[in-house]
């Protein structure tokens, strides 16, 4: 199984990235990433914990815009 590492680079620039840094998409309101897919590459190991780690991350993100 295969993960979907790298579909929604994370940036600054609404031109060249689906999501802001805090994983908060640039064209969508209310629409977070929080998964494998901000990773710039697939890693060689299993990504369990730091999707987790981004999870919460991005977690804290959204209660502090609330």
């Amino acid at each position: 199984m295969g993960l979907a590492c790298g579909t929604c680079r994370m940036g600054s620039n609404p031109a060249l990235t689906v999501v802001d840094l805090q994983g908060r998409s640039h064209e969508v309101a209310n629409l977070w990433i929080a998964d494998a897919s901000v990773f710039p590459s697939c890693p060689a190991v299993g990504p369990g914990l730091t999707v987790i780690a981004h999870a919460l991350r991005v977690a804290e993100a959204i209660e502090r815009s609330f």
